[in-house]
């Protein structure tokens, strides 16, 4: 159990002995027996245990109580077993319901009880009361506890001389920031690295910071960064720090080789661990089927509300996202507009996209310009300048102007912006601004393609199979097939299935092609399953097996495939792999037809 407190808790057991039938015995017994029946949930034996252990004059079992009680915010109860305790760790933990107001009312007379019992703990040198003293006379509590940099120091150095690991940590940001100190940062480093060999995982992963990005003059120096960080993974409980600091740097290649698929049990571990910012990341991982993950929307979801919940300052605007990617767009609202209130660009950004669609919002494109003119030169992404871009060439918004509209598209792409490099070369296939230039075109969409957008990949491969734009060339097309599939593209995975059936830009492999349908099918493709069931129909690596391909017709139908609908009520009119059902079968023609399949709509009439 925890105890809800100022700081970290470090407890420190109090022996307690009684006589009981001429026999020497140690009451905490019951402490250790109770923890075992809150293990097993049984609250009710535990709680019995440790009154019986209070009743023997176990201090232990009377602070086990009041961490009980409290947590239960019962909190006159907790006071009375804190104060039956009667040792320091008593003091202090019915000294903090005080002073944060959960017992009394918060009156200066209060507040005053309240402080002199934690000066009582802290005088008989109890850990977790110097702590609070040191952090109240560094913040200062006036009119209770004036600041005073020197008294908190003074508070600190008890510790430690015991080398702990909090109290040096704390040390290091007072040499950091200079205060009560001299400003000292190779004297943070050397309390930084102290507190990570007394066991604090955070004085490796600050320490690596310092290393990672040269701070304090030092040479920046990524090998070293990532050794430290690695050192913070592995030391203690509260590692969350570290562990996250490992993942970014296989996800960046910071000194190591880039490797999404080590980054990831990194990152499960940091969520495990508590990190916000970790689970946001992971979260992308599975929203968008990252690194071989498969994707997963619940657990996006639920990655991002953790991520929302913490102390992730981009957390609100994931799950304002991945809402709005689905089309929640009332419920992405909030969550956009909590990100905006915390400053959050991005937010912002998708917020004007919101008001150009009129989704979640009232449309007002001219707001929506006002908005990305003020958050363009706070955009390091471009994104802004490529929406400007958009609204200045359609005339929405704004003003139709193509020539403000290019300068728009060229800076955003300068700014790294894939949307706006695929926006450039759209210039120069079709717009008067530029001359028209096929090769520019295609150079535009090769560089988004080369900076991971999957649109581009999608598009460009396009060109290249079709010869539009791009001369033909189907070996660069399965090429970016397969990059875009590398990317979680369930379409891109289709097609590289497809190139393989069809040896266009590869050998011809019926193993490859029936292993891409069946993932693509198996995460979700409706495109996928239909691929995969014309396997079955026509024996194509597999065994000519019907039943198997309606079944799989079936999903694809199910799963918004028109031409499954129309195969499906085929299937159903002549009784091949379902039984003959003519009803069902008009059923699936039906949906076919509504959706606009001629063939169906055809077929319909002769029924």
């Amino acid at each position: 159990m925890k105890k809800i407190i100022l700081v970290l808790l470090f407890v420190m057991p109090f022996a307690s002995f009684a006589q009981k039938g001429g026999e020497t015995e140690n009451p905490d017994i019951y402490a250790e027996r109770a923890s075992v029946r809150f293990d097993n949930g049984d609250d009710k034996g535990a709680v019995a245990l440790l009154k019986k252990g209070a009743k023997l004059g176990s201090a232990k079992c009377c602070n086990y109580l009041g961490d009980y009680y409290n947590e239960q915010e019962d909190y006159k109860a907790a006071a009375k077993y804190y104060t039956q305790a009667g040792d320091a760790e008593g003091r202090f933990s019915l000294g903090s319901l005080y002073l944060v107001g959960s017992l009394g009312k918060q009156t200066d007379a209060d507040m005053m009880h309240g402080l002199d019992l934690v000066r009582s703990a802290e005088r008989e040198d109890y850990r977790d009361a110097i702590y609070v003293m040191a952090r109240l006379f560094d913040a200062g509590a006036a009119p209770y506890v004036e600041q005073n940099y020197d008294s908190a120091i003074f508070m600190l150095n008890r510790l430690v001389a015991k080398e702990d690991p909090y109290a040096l940590f704390a040390m290091a940001g007072y040499y950091e920031t200079g205060s009560g100190v001299p400003k000292d940062s190779l004297e943070a480093m050397r309390y930084l690295e102290r507190a990570g060999a007394a066991g604090l995982s955070d004085g490796y992963a600050y320490l690596g910071d310092y290393y990672r990005h040269g701070l304090t003059n030092l040479t920046p120096d990524s090998t070293r960064a990532f050794l430290l960080y690695q050192q913070a993974a592995a030391v203690g409980e509260d590692n969350a720090n570290g562990l996250f600091a490992v993942a970014v740097c296989y996800l960046q290649g910071i000194g190591t080789r880039m490797d999404s698929l080590k980054a990831i049990p990194y990152l499960q571990d940091a969520v495990d661990a508590g990190s916000a910012a970790a689970a946001g990341v992971l979260g992308d991982f599975y929203n968008y089927g990252r690194a071989g993950v498969k994707p997963d929307g619940d657990t996006a979801l639920m990655l991002y509300q953790l991520a929302s919940q913490g102390d992730d300052p981009r957390g609100d605007y994931m799950m304002g996202a991945y809402l709005y990617e689905r089309g929640a767009y009332d419920n992405a609202m909030g969550f956009l507009q909590s990100a905006i209130n915390h400053g959050s660009v991005d937010a912002a950004v998708l917020y004007a996209q919101a008001l150009f669609a009129g989704n979640g919002v009232e449309r007002n494109p001219e707001q929506a310009v006002e908005i990305l003119r003020q958050t363009a030169p706070l955009d390091p992404s471009g994104q802004s300048r490529y929406l400007l871009g958009l609204a200045s060439r359609n005339g929405v918004g704004m003003p139709k102007d193509e020539q403000l509209a290019f300068r728009y598209m060229d800076t955003a792409a300068s700014m790294g912006n894939t949307s706006a490099m695929m926006g450039l070369g759209q210039f120069y296939v079709n717009s008067t601004v530029v001359p028209q230039d096929t090769v520019k075109a295609v150079e535009w969409y090769e560089r988004a393609a080369a900076a991971g957008s999957t649109r581009a990949m999608m598009l460009l491969a396009g060109s290249y199979r079709q010869g539009r734009t791009a001369p033909r060339n189907p070996q660069r097309a399965f090429e970016l097939y397969r990059m875009a599939a590398d990317q979680g593209n369930l379409d891109a995975l289709c097609r590289v299935g497809l190139c393989h059936e069809l040896a266009e830009g590869t050998d011809k492999d019926l193993r490859r092609a029936y292993a891409c349908y069946s993932e693509a099918a198996e995460r979700g493709s409706a495109w996928g399953m239909r691929l995969l069931a014309d396997c079955y129909a026509q024996g194509l690596y597999v065994e000519y097996d019907m039943q198997q391909a309606a079944e799989w017709f079936q999903r694809a139908a199910e799963a918004g495939d028109v031409q499954s609908c129309y195969v499906l009520g085929q299937l159903y009119l002549n009784g091949e792999g379902v039984k003959k059902n003519k009803k069902e079968a008009r059923r699936w023609l039906q949906v076919a037809a509504d959706a606009g399949h001629q063939q169906a709509a055809d077929l319909l009439k002769t029924l």
